[in-house]
């Protein structure tokens, strides 16, 4: 079984479109989406003319069978996480001038207005995001499978936090064991190939094609958009045992605003 694993779309349409087209052509029998399907920040994307919301979406909801939420997804429809495990939100969270979310969060967790368009979501849309599970797990070959944005316990990624060694992911470690889980994939960390964290290390990869470990391991994909991280999708092989970390090589489009 192929299982294609895409991240971070952030409404760009066109790449998306190419990741599609590309997995397709590989023949995955499953294609999975690691949220951020929405959130346009001006400050990291070029593609402002072909940006969509509605088409991304669209696009995820015809192709994808297992999708979680993000982060910017949770913005997009004004939403709550479940849990983060650092903060905790007051309800009246949205409805909070925007400095006093400031000083209430001390910078522990993302706040978007000052860099992110709307995204423009219709009814039947924000209806779809308000639907996804934080995360998903689903067996294969025997083998179960963690798929979620981030990781245990911010499985959405509200948090500015970002894990820098492998004492970093021991609560998440810990749940994949809780859930019989060998293997688990997330995106929202936007890498220049792939993460890879054992119980003993936590590095990084490039593109390439890479054996399945027979041990517990999270793989951290890399951005679907166009950014200033090299973007790219999975192919996770089932019955190889092998991961292919695919870049997309797209032409970047060019407009006059925001070159």
């Amino acid at each position: 079984m192929k299982i294609g694993i895409i991240s971070d779309i952030h409404e760009d349409v066109v790449r998306l479109s190419e990741a599609i087209r590309l997995l397709e052509q590989n023949n995955c029998d499953e294609l999975v989406c690691l949220g951020d399907i929405t959130g346009f920040d001006v400050f990291y994307y070029r593609y402002l003319s072909t940006r969509s919301a509605s088409r991304a979406l669209a696009i995820i909801r015809e192709n994808c069978r297992y999708v979680v939420t993000g982060n910017h997804d949770l913005y997009a429809i004004r939403k709550l996480p479940n849990c983060n495990g650092a903060f905790t939100f007051p309800p009246n969270w949205y409805s909070l001038d925007y400095d006093e979310r400031e000083r209430l969060s001390n910078k522990k967790v993302w706040l978007f207005e000052q860099q992110e368009l709307p995204s423009l979501l219709n009814t039947n849309e924000r209806e779809y995001l308000h639907s996804l599970p934080d995360h998903v797990i689903f067996e294969v070959d025997q083998k179960r499978i963690l798929f979620s944005h981030s990781l245990y316990p911010d499985f959405s990624g509200t948090l500015v936090w970002r894990p820098h060694d492998v004492w970093d992911f021991r609560r998440h470690f810990k749940f994949l064991k809780e859930q019989g889980c060998l293997l688990g994939f997330s995106g929202h960390l936007h890498p220049n190939g792939i993460g890879k964290a054992t119980q003993n290390n936590y590095s990084f990869l490039s593109f390439g094609t890479f054996k399945i470990e027979n041990d517990f391991v999270q793989y951290i994909c890399p951005c679907t958009a166009n950014s200033s991280s090299k973007n790219g999708f999975l192919i996770y092989d089932t019955n190889q045992s092998t991961l292919s970390v695919v870049q997309l090589k797209s032409k970047k489009y060019k407009i006059d605003f925001f070159t």
